[in-house]
C-alpha cells in the first residue's frame, strides 16, 4: 500500500481538509479488508461508487471508488477480498480514497493508515524497488528468501502459509510466521507496540499490479523476494537506519531467524532498512 495523499483533517468540521488517505490503486484491483467486519453500505454517494464496512473494532470505513458483490450485513475476515477498485475519483493519479471514523461518533474522522499496520514513512519503499531484486544466499547476511515446497514465486497456496497475528491480511510460510510473531512480541515488550508490517507475501497478481504501477522501478513478476513468503518490509522505526528500533532488530532479529541481508544494509548495494528475510 502506497499513500499518495496523507490524512490531513481540518481543525473544524465545517472547514475543508483531507479526511482520509489516498492510496495508489488501479481500476479492477482487488479491495481487501484491513480487518474483519461486515458490509455496511454498497452503492453510490454523490455519484461515486462507494463501499462502506463496519469493522470488528466498531469503526466505519469507506472506500471510493469501489464496488462489491457482497450484500449489506455480510461478514468477511481480515485480508479477504471484499470488492474491486472502481474508476474515477478525485486523484490526478489512479487511487482509492479511504476514510474511517468510530461508529459511535458523529463522523469524527481518524487516520485509516493505522488499521492497515502501516506508517506513511514505511510506505515509500515500494516506489524504489529495482527491476531485479538481489538474490538470497547462504551466509548470515544473505540468507534470504528462495524457492521451497515445489512452489513457484507468487503462486504459493494459502493452505501452505499462515497469517501474521498482529497484521491483518499479511501471510508468510508458517515457520517464518511463527518466528516473526515471537520476534514481534519481544519487540513489543521493548518498545510498547508490535512491529508494523507494510508487506509480507506478495502473490503473482499483486506483483503484476505493482509492475503496472511502477514500471522499471518494480520487480519483474515472478522474481520478487516477497513472492516466496519469506520476506517482510517493516515500519515501527525499523525502516530508518540508526534508530533504536533498527539497532534492536540488528541485535535481536537473528535470534528468531530473521536476517537483514547484506545488500539491504546501509553499506550494501541497495540500502533498505525496512527489508528483512527469514533464514531457511
Amino acid at each position: 500500500m502506497e499513500i499518495i495523499e496523507a490524512f490531513d483533517p481540518p481543525d473544524k468540521p465545517w472547514l475543508k481538509g483531507h479526511r482520509g488517505i489516498d492510496v495508489l490503486a488501479l481500476e479492477g484491483e482487488p479491495l481487501r479488508a484491513p480487518t474483519g467486519g461486515t458490509i455496511r453500505f454498497a452503492g453510490t454517494v454523490a455519484g461515486m461508487a462507494t463501499v462502506s464496512i463496519l469493522t470488528e473494532s466498531d469503526h466505519v470505513f469507506t472506500f471510493q471508488p469501489a464496488a462489491t458483490l457482497l450484500k449489506k450485513g455480510e461478514s468477511f475476515a481480515a485480508g479477504e477480498q471484499i470488492g474491486t477498485v472502481g474508476s474515477g475519483g478525485h486523484c490526478q493519479r489512479s487511487c482509492l480514497h479511504i476514510g474511517a471514523w468510530p461508529a459511535a461518533s458523529d463522523r469524527r474522522y481518524v487516520d485509516p493508515g493505522k488499521f492497515f499496520g502501516q506508517e506513511q514513512s514505511a510506505l515509500l519503499p515500494l516506489s524504489r524497488k529495482p527491476a531485479k531484486e538481489p538474490k538470497g544466499g547462504g551466509d548470515s547476511s544473505t540468507s534470504g528468501a528462495g524457492a521451497w515446497g515445489g512452489h513457484s514465486n507468487g503462486r504459493i497456496p494459502a493452505s501452505a502459509m499462515c497469517p501474521l497475528k498482529t497484521t491483518p491480511g499479511q501471510m508468510l510460510r508458517c515457520d517464518a510466521q511463527a518466528a516473526f510473531d515471537r520476534l514481534s512480541k519481544a519487540f513489543e515488550a521493548r518498545f510498547g507496540a508490535p512491529i508494523s508490517v507494510t508487506d509480507a507475501y506478495r502473490d503473482y497478481a499483486t506483483q503484476v499490479i505493482l509492475k503496472r504501477r511502477k514500471g522499471r522501478m518494480a520487480a519483474t513478476p515472478g522474481t520478487s523476494n516477497h513472492g516466496w513468503a519469506l520476506a517482510v518490509d517493516l515500519g515501527s522505526g525499523i525502516n530508518s537506519f540508526g534508530t533504536a528500533q533498527h539497532q534492536w532488530m540488528r541485535a535481536n532479529a537473528p535470534k528468531f531467524g530473521w536476517i537483514h541481508p547484506g545488500w539491504a544494509r546501509q553499506t550494501g548495494s541497495l540500502p533498505e532498512p525496512w527489508h528483512w528475510e527469514f533464514r531457511k
